[in-house]
């Protein structure tokens, strides 16, 4: 069991903690995005999704709720662990997640290069490309 991958909702404020370590990872240091904008002070309202590899915390992922629409943020793989799959499994886990929580919609803003990886799950287009942080990207929502 321990060198399986589990993905499941964060327990303790360790365990968030290690989630903020990946998303710096990720997104401060990988991608330049400001901190501030990373860290930014939506967490308290979030659903935290931590990707645990053998216990070791390798992604992340968190969920917001609002009107009965779900937003899909911060979702992340270390790099030495992407294209094995993790991440399709992360996704595939905040859809159903999301779903058995009976939301209106769920939907995200996908980093644009990225829009053919959620594609694939059912997400499609909407609105124009946009930037954040530097980065563009696109609203994408679950059918």
């Amino acid at each position: 069991m321990e060198d399986k991958l589990i993905i499941r909702e964060i327990k303790n404020k360790k365990e968030l903690e290690k989630v903020f370590i990946i998303r710096k990872e990720v997104f401060v240091r990988g991608q330049n995005v400001p901190e501030e904008m990373e860290i930014d002070g939506e967490d308290d309202k979030a659903i935290h999704i931590i990707v645990l590899l053998k216990n070791k915390p390798i992604g992340c992922a968190r969920i917001r709720i609002t009107d009965n629409k779900a937003k899909l943020e911060r979702i992340s793989v270390l790099a030495e662990y992407r294209g094995k799959g993790y991440g399709k499994d992360l996704v595939k886990f905040l859809v159903k997640f999301c779903l058995d929580k009976k939301v209106r919609e769920i939907y995200m803003h996908a980093q644009y290069y990225l829009k053919n990886f959620y594609s694939d799950f059912g997400f499609i287009e909407r609105g124009e490309i946009f930037d954040e942080a530097g980065i563009k990207h696109i609203e994408m929502v679950y059918k």
